[in-house]
């Protein structure tokens, strides 16, 4: 199955990604750029026919072209292929598949959810940081509208490291393509990409493999000590990328992210977010803010173009609510740290609890059941029966 995605660029050269499950047609992506070159690329499906009404008459003529480009057929000439009445047959029932695709709905691609909502409501979307499979199953289970997979988690949970560009390509867009595959028709998932790993060359070739998988590689914005690349490096990451989703024809959702602030100041961050914006950008993220008012003049100056809000508690801005964000005008709000954090608390706990008494202290209501139902027992079990298959005849 494919996904579908979305990318952000910034400054250091980082790309962010949205992504959702697509079907199995080529998607088509969504992509963000940061000046500190993150890159956010989202993705969305192909369009799946509405039915295939004769299976075999198809693979007919689909044999005729290829009868036809072969040299060695010198007798059998375009005419007389096409003259030839083709055979009436039966219809094989393995290949009537117009009954499943008469009845059965596509999924909306992450990309289009997305789209959809930035431009059809003015509801802030609201999306939990997540960074493997059980805290996005926990957050489709809750039903947030959107998720986003966080670079720093992913990297502490699959590399045991910090937010600090360690983990590679492979590593985040393997972690997105597993998170946005879990649920074809549940919410799109925004994922960092890092800097496009190298100029805009690599910018375009990270955004079109992002298309198809999930990446993030960014170092934290909540660390001192930034450095940002010049403006016109940061832009022609963004036409890169915006080329990219032309030469694709995606409906990817580009987010323009600077990370300039501690660096270069407020003005130099919006002066380099209408740039991107000039330059195709979707949506913008500045990164970092100093206060809650530097947070809503930003919306102000940018308006009506969408800023992202990144919320990280105890990093180096000023908390700001959901309700907050809100009334202040923004469209999306990311919390990094929303599941991260918390799994630290909880692990440490139960392990310290371990280690001095001999037991875990599991709730009795959390059963091995009850996890597995979370990660989608109910719907293996379904696949299972309606294949003919006796794996959980005897229960779970």
């Amino acid at each position: 199955m494919l996904l579908t995605s979305m990318a952000i660029l910034q400054e250091e050269g980082q790309i962010s990604l949205a992504m959702a499950p697509s079907a199995i047609y080529p998607p088509t992506p969504v992509c963000e750029l940061e000046d500190n070159s993150t890159m956010i690329v989202k993705t969305t499906v192909g369009p799946m026919p509405s039915q295939i009404h004769d299976p075999v008459k198809s693979m007919a003529i689909l044999d005729t072209t290829e009868l036809l480009g072969d040299s060695s057929s010198a007798e059998s000439s375009p005419v007389d292929v096409a003259a030839k009445p083709l055979p009436e047959s039966k219809p094989n029932p393995w290949l009537q598949l117009s009954h499943v695709a008469s009845t059965v709905q596509a999924p909306m691609s992450g990309a289009k959810k997305l789209r959809k909502m930035l431009q059809e409501t003015d509801e802030l979307i609201v999306c939990p940081g997540v960074y493997d499979g059980l805290s996005a199953r926990t957050a489709i289970e809750l039903g947030f509208s959107a998720m986003y997979m966080t670079g720093a988690g992913t990297t502490a949970s699959r590399l045991g490291q910090p937010d600090l560009a360690i983990a590679q390509l492979h590593d985040m867009r393997d972690n997105a393509e597993m998170i946005a595959n879990l649920d074809p028709f549940g919410p799109p998932l925004i994922a960092d990409m890092d800097t496009g790993y190298g100029g805009p060359i690599m910018a375009a070739r990270t955004v079109e493999q992002y298309i198809r998988a999930g990446v993030l590689t960014k170092r934290c914005g909540h660390l001192s000590g930034k450095k940002v690349v010049p403006r016109e490096e940061y832009l022609s990451r963004i036409r890169a990328a915006h080329a990219a989703r032309v030469r694709l024809q995606s409906e990817f959702v580009l987010i323009a992210r600077t990370d300039a602030l501690q660096a270069l100041g407020y003005d130099e961050c919006i002066s380099r977010l209408r740039a991107a914006r000039d330059e195709g950008a979707d949506v913008g993220l500045l990164e970092g803010f100093e206060t809650k008012e530097q947070a809503a003049q930003a919306v102000k100056d940018l308006a009506p173009w969408p800023l992202l809000l990144n919320s990280v508690e105890n990093g180096k801005s000023p908390v700001i609510t959901v309700d907050e964000a809100r009334e202040m005008g923004f469209r999306i709000i990311i919390f990094s740290f929303a599941t991260l954090a918390p799994a630290y608390i909880a692990i440490r706990q139960t392990l310290s609890l371990l280690k001095n008494k001999g037991i875990v202290g599991t709730p009795e209501e959390i059963t091995p059941v009850k996890l597995f139902q979370v990660c989608g027992l109910k719907d293996s079990i379904e696949v299972d029966m309606k294949a003919g298959g006796t794996s959980f005849a005897n229960g779970v």
